[in-house]
């Protein structure tokens, strides 16, 4: 226990775990940084290599990252807007999973890690994050560890996701609140 002006514990880090993460981090950025200057189609061959799933063919646009991309699924038709971030764990049994026909604006984050702050090293925690067929999330959203956003929801640009959000419900602010149920009165495009 640290005395009042004494300068705080740090928890203990193993050097041969920090020079492979090290290692991993510049090889895996390395690689992101060469997919940036790849077409689309190629890029797509890559991603399918790396995810647990990846549907038919959406899109992913550039500046995209992905954290633990083995851990990912990403359905069918789904859309993955300029700069948004994937932070997976690497912890069992936690994934990021993106149905079918989502849109994700640009800068959305979605984070499935975090700490346990009642312990002085901050043990790691995770839990999985969903986002169901058809939502739409807005511009700058965060959606935080162990969220499920339901089918057809809609979140507002800039919103902060701290719990589930029910299907066909739009939700806004920080932190992220339900506002209003969604009426669908079509399916697809009209022609």
């Amino acid at each position: 226990m640290n005395s009042p002006g004494s300068p705080p514990q740090q928890p203990s880090i193993h050097r041969e775990g920090l020079f492979l993460y090290n290692g991993y981090a510049y090889a895996y950025n390395l690689l992101f940084g060469l997919l940036e200057l790849l077409p689309q189609f190629l890029r797509r061959i890559f991603f399918k290599a790396m995810f647990r799933r990846l549907g038919a063919p959406g899109l992913i646009d550039y500046k995209t990252y992905f954290r633990y991309p083995s851990k990912m699924s990403i359905g069918h038709h789904s859309y993955i807007n300029h700069g948004c971030c994937f932070y997976g764990s690497s912890l069992k049994g936690v994934e990021i999973v993106i149905g079918d026909d989502v849109a994700l604006g640009p800068h959305v984050k979605i984070f499935t890690a975090t700490h346990d702050y009642s312990t002085i090293d901050l043990k790691d925690v995770a839990e999985s994050v969903t986002v169901e067929d058809n939502a739409w999330v807005g511009g700058g959203t965060i959606i935080l560890p162990g969220v499920t956003i339901g089918r057809g929801a809609i979140i507002g640009a800039g919103s902060v996701v701290t719990k589930d959000i029910p299907a066909f419900s739009v939700a806004v602010g920080n932190p992220a609140r339900v506002v209003r149920t969604r009426e669908v009165v079509a399916q697809g495009n009209p022609a």
